[in-house]
């Protein structure tokens, strides 16, 4: 799950507006294969060493296979408060990549002829509505797995917020949404989608969804550490992920996603990741299990709808030329996966920095030059620069507050001297127009409550600070009047 990709880029938009308006120890545990492309282990663990220093990031965890192998599996860093060591086998929240394990989930059920892709998803949820109710008719089984139902990413965000429900609960709530675009019209990225598919997953089998995962995906690719439920987890061994606020990292607990969990709250770790993308890379075999046919598995791979430039979106995975990936990020964990020919990396991190998120990117871009041998192009750039102005920012904008409030409090003999026409101009535009903009533009980008979540501290600081002003215009306004 993740206000997606576009989304922290977007998040850093926001906050540059408000800028603008404003002045208007490692612990390591190896396990490698024979290596066959000759892969550099020693500079991979200093660029990653380098990357957690750079990023203040706590843990990370690493599988790289080749072909039918794994190749390197280590973890570094610890898994949360406790200090405990990051291991292959630490369990993480992986965000929108569980969306790739409903995505196969579904293709198992047309594989065994149980779901049709081109039948519409009324046809398994027949009590199925959005605000359209001749738009939700159309909406079928393909349209949700390639993100072309028409449904928003600005919902799928606000869906992070309604987690705490039942699946079902959460997909009857969904009668008042507005599709954005027509269905099958245009790609637009949405959470809601694989919710959706998830609860598909459950009607069509009489299975929660949870046990589908864990019996069909889980188990047959012996991934002994994920889970489709937090508590069966009955050794607390599942990371706890760190927020950034104001530029430190703090460990905090997700909220309630039991809703969300086919787009983005699964759980799994490094090793079970590595045997995982084997069964990707090898036509859904892991050894002697079979979780998909191939015809099926190229299926799920093959480019649907195009996304940007080069990029497509298929089934739960983006396709870039010959590049099979998918990113994921809650509030507080960050995960990659890419297939690339024969190589499959997946990169688990139980921290994130929205504002910074271009640079967690880039981590597992150093890792893939390592593997083929490119120049490594490293950066030396200071993350906590951006938190230095904003923080700067904030300060001076709520002494100036505090300032404004003292001197509207301040007895006066003479009020209507001190509110020439100039002033009379500076309250309308500082006390009323900017924090009218803000509290009127930014809900439109993305929503205030997952603004909040996902950008902790700065979010809650933009949010409180439209209303202190209007606060104080109003107060200045009614001294003038009563002055008068």
């Amino acid at each position: 799950m993740e206000i997606k990709k576009g989304s922290g880029h977007t998040i850093g938009k926001i906050i540059l507006i408000f800028i603008l308006l404003w002045i208007s120890p490692m612990y390591q545990k190896t396990i490698h294969a024979e290596n066959p492309s000759n892969l550099d282990m020693t500079k991979l663990d200093e660029f990653i060493r380098k990357e957690m220093k750079r990023l203040n990031i706590p843990g990370v965890s690493l599988a790289i296979v080749n072909d039918d192998q794994i190749q390197y599996l280590k973890g570094y860093g610890i898994s949360g408060a406790n200090n405990n060591h990051m291991t292959p086998q630490t369990p993480i929240v992986i965000g929108s990549v569980s969306k790739s394990f409903t995505a196969l989930a579904i293709l198992q059920l047309v594989d065994r002829g149980i779901i049709r892709l081109e039948e519409r998803a009324q046809s398994y949820l027949p009590w199925f509505r959005l605000a359209d109710e001749e738009s939700s008719k159309e909406i079928t089984i393909k349209h949700l797995l390639n993100q072309t139902s028409g449904l928003s990413t600005y919902d799928g965000q606000l869906s992070i917020l309604n987690g705490n429900k039942t699946l079902k609960e959460h997909i009857k709530g969904l009668k008042n949404i507005e599709l954005e675009h027509e269905v099958g019209e245009t790609y637009e990225y949405s959470n809601l989608n694989y919710d959706i598919l998830g609860l598909v997953i459950e009607e069509v089998t009489n299975t929660p969804y949870k046990k589908y995962i864990t019996n069909n995906i889980f188990k047959p690719l012996n991934m002994k550490n994920s889970y489709a439920d937090k508590s069966d987890d009955k050794n607390k061994t599942i990371a706890t992920g760190y927020q950034t606020i104001f530029g430190l990292k703090f460990p905090t607990e997700q909220l309630n996603h039991e809703g969300n969990i086919p787009s983005g709250y699964l759980i799994s770790s490094a090793e079970d990741m590595a045997n995982y993308m084997i069964a990707l890379l090898n036509n859904g075999q892991f050894k002697k299990e079979r979780v998909l046919s191939k015809d099926k598995m190229q299926e799920l791979f093959r480019p649907a709808t195009l996304m940007w430039e080069d990029s497509y979106y298929a089934m739960g995975w983006t396709i870039n030329q010959n590049v099979i990936s998918h990113d994921g990020s809650t509030e507080n964990t960050y995960t990659k996966v890419v297939l690339d020919g024969e190589y499959g990396i997946s990169l688990l991190i139980n921290s994130l920095d929205y504002l910074n998120i271009d640079s967690y990117d880039n981590i597992m871009t150093g890792i893939i030059n390592i593997i083929h041998h490119d120049e490594l192009q490293t950066s030396n750039q200071n993350p906590y620069k951006i938190y230095i102005i904003i923080n700067s920012l904030l300060i001076l904008t709520f002494s100036l507050i505090s300032f404004s409030l003292y001197r509207t409090f301040k007895p006066r003999n003479d009020i209507r001297s001190k509110f020439p026409i100039g002033n009379r101009i500076a309250i309308i535009a500082v006390n009323f127009f900017i924090p009218g903009m803000i509290l009127y533009y930014v809900p439109k980008v993305v929503p205030w409550p997952t603004f909040k979540l996902f950008v902790p501290g700065i979010g809650h600081a933009l949010f409180i600070i439209p209303f202190l002003l209007l606060f104080i215009g109003i107060l200045k306004i009614g001294r003038l009047l009563r002055a008068k």
